[in-house]
């Protein structure tokens, strides 16, 4: 009897072991040696990965049986591919580096131009909100918007109802889509960030790139991404946003497939059509 519990006990301590997860850790740099922040950083189409901090350093658990690759994804650098069998057997502090974009071609349109906005919110219903805190750093939540002509993007609004977290910063990401719905390309080239004050009132946020963006006819979706804050409260303390009731997407991790939902955010892009 002794022997059969010591072989059960040595077998739940194999399998406990076997199941542990692993931490991984590093820093993101680029080819100057320069942090790499707000990087994405995980597995894709899977919950397991993070975002490098302003300093580009990363933290994240894994399971002991992943042996997928680790990638790495910035929109102005090239990604980086980490294989397993480095990602796993390094017991130091992983210094990932990041290769930049070449210079984009520039785009010009001929032909006929006009003001006009570009907007697929739906109705607004008081009181439907939705919140981030800080356990939702690289949530990524926007809207569906259809473009039937080319246009120049040259502002982008949305709106916060309250926030009390503070330092809370936002990246703004615009999606192409493909036609089958599942293939999301972000079509931005350096990133945007908006910080958000704290305060108890609405406010109306206009992100203006320091660049016109072109985009072509298709679907997109226009996205802001909760990448950095500082709370004394996590379970009080929340960025909260207004609903609107027709399609969008959301994100719950860095790295996870947007998933389709009823609502989305009511951002507004405002520009030129080209004719």
């Amino acid at each position: 009897m002794k022997r059969l519990q010591l072989i059960i006990w040595f077998l739940t301590i194999a399998t406990s072991i076997a199941a542990q997860d692993f931490t991984v850790k590093g820093k993101i740099t680029n080819e100057r040696g320069e942090a790499v922040e707000y990087a994405t950083v995980g597995i894709p189409g899977t919950m397991y990965g993070t975002l490098s901090g302003i300093d580009g350093v990363f933290e994240f658990t894994l399971p002991q049986e992943c042996s997928d690759t680790l990638v790495v994804t910035h929109i102005s650098y090239s990604n980086a591919n980490i294989a397993p069998d480095i990602y796993k057997n390094s017991s130091d502090t992983l210094v990932i580096t990041m290769q930049s974009h070449e210079l984009e071609e520039l785009v010009v349109y001929s032909g006929k131009r006009k003001k006009a906005k570009l907007s697929n919110r739906g109705i607004r219903f008081a009181g439907t909100v939705t919140s981030l805190g800080i356990d939702r750093i690289g949530y990524e939540i926007g809207s569906i918007i259809e473009v039937k002509h080319p246009f120049e993007v040259n502002e982008i609004v949305f709106y916060t109802i309250s926030n009390r977290i503070e330092n809370a910063r936002l990246s703004l990401n615009i999606f192409s889509i493909d036609d089958s719905g599942t293939i999301f390309t972000n079509i931005m080239h350096h990133p945007v960030y908006i910080e958000i004050p704290v305060g108890d009132r609405k406010r109306e946020h206009k992100v203006l790139p320091d660049k016109s963006i072109f985009i072509e006819p298709g679907n997109y979706y226009v996205a802001v991404k909760f990448v950095d804050g500082k709370s004394n409260d996590p379970k009080k303390e929340h960025l909260l946003f207004p609903l609107y009731l027709k399609s969008g997407y959301i994100r719950n991790s860095a790295v996870e497939n947007p998933e389709k939902i009823p609502v989305n955010l009511g951002i507004r892009i405002n520009g030129y059509e080209y004719r």
